[in-house]
């Protein structure tokens, strides 16, 4: 599509979004970016990127990178990064501004026209798409700002899942399985918030008829989540629903496996209630209930620990955790625990076993 298409499909709908969109002054380039930038240029971006974005917004000094960004921007209409640096500060800006002043709509909109110039201009730098991407409300009108992102910057760690998602809300079904697969590709796995991410755009495939793809996309959350605790991957899949999992029966089992690790917990829910009253000792029954009926959630065992070194009584939280670690058959899982033991836990515990667990788990 070129950009003067794009730009008759996409302007004539564009308006201002309500809800505040990420926010960083001066994005890093998805490009090479010219070489050469002038003074004024350079330390407005470096202002920018100081003082404007969300988090640490300072209203005086942002209005001063702005101030140096539009003389630069003056100067040399062509420079890209100050035009990119310029509509996040304008943006970022509108948002300290008054709902009912005339100037929230007028930053927007100059920000908008930056965004929608690079476009028009067919920029070869896929910020500019991207940021009208985040600022459109019409998935329709979305969908090619996304396209023309991921091919500039295939690798971009957010554009493809965005374009998946895009593509299935408006029956795009093949080609949203194939963003998303592109997705997993690309983008490195952080923590159990993408696990969720993934699981949630499975079961929308799952909902689009697409059993088989969500399984895919199931099976590699499996597969993600192998480095994370036992209690983060339990709590994931508790949230999970099981049709995601049922046909494959390797997964399943696994599942299975994991989930009493973080169900069946009233016990120690009321336990958890107790110690916040204050009420150590009826806590300490609640808690030592729960491990008759259930001892696989580790939070039991941690809880016991703190609720006796409360009371000042380190022999009883020395011996919660020996049993603990005793019994604990996974020897990550195993380690990990013992490395988060209070220090008089620890004084308190065998010394012999206290040895064993510094040499296993490489602890000095």
């Amino acid at each position: 599509m070129s950009a003067k298409v794009l730009l008759v499909a996409v302007w004539g709908v564009l308006t201002p979004v309500l809800a505040q969109v990420p926010s960083s002054a001066a994005p890093k380039p998805s490009v090479a970016t010219p070489a050469t930038l002038s003074p004024t240029a350079k330390e407005g971006i470096r202002l920018a990127q100081r003082d404007c974005p969300s988090d640490g917004f300072d209203k005086a000094r942002c209005a001063r990178a702005i101030a140096l960004l539009e003389e630069a921007a003056n100067e040399n209409p062509n420079q890209q990064d100050v035009q990119l640096a310029l509509a996040q500060a304008y943006w970022n800006t509108s948002f300290r501004e008054s709902p009912q002043g005339r100037s929230r709509g007028d930053l927007r909109q100059r920000s908008l026209d930056i965004y929608q110039r690079q476009v028009e201009l067919g920029s070869k730098d896929a910020r500019p798409y991207w940021e009208l991407s985040l600022r459109q409300k019409d998935e329709a009108q979305r969908l090619p700002l996304l396209r023309r992102t991921v091919e500039l910057n295939p690798v971009h760690p957010q554009a493809n899942r965005e374009l998946a998602r895009t593509e299935l809300s408006v029956g795009e079904v093949d080609a949203a399985v194939r963003s998303y697969q592109k997705h997993l590709e690309v983008s490195p796995y952080r923590d159990s918030s993408d696990a969720l991410a993934h699981l949630d755009f499975a079961k929308q495939l799952e909902g689009a008829g697409r059993p088989k793809d969500a399984a895919q996309v199931t099976e590699r959350v499996s597969t993600l989540m192998q480095g994370e605790r036992r209690a983060t991957r339990c709590e994931v899949w508790r949230s999970a629903d099981p049709k995601l999992y049922a046909q494959k029966a390797e997964l399943s089992k696994k599942v299975k496996e994991l989930l009493p690790y973080c169900t069946e917990t009233a016990s120690l829910e009321q336990a958890a209630e107790l110690e916040r009253q204050g009420r150590v000792d009826e806590a300490i029954v609640a808690a030592k209930r729960q491990l008759e009926e259930n001892p696989k959630p580790e939070a039991t065992h941690v809880m016991l620990e703190r609720l006796y070194q409360s009371k000042g009584e380190p022999a009883q939280a020395a011996q919660v955790a020996t049993q603990t670690l005793e019994q604990e058959p996974d020897a990550k899982e195993k380690c990990e625990r013992f490395r988060e033991l209070a220090p008089t836990t620890v004084r308190a515990m065998p010394q012999d076993q206290v040895e064993a667990l510094r040499r296993d788990c490489h602890q000095p």
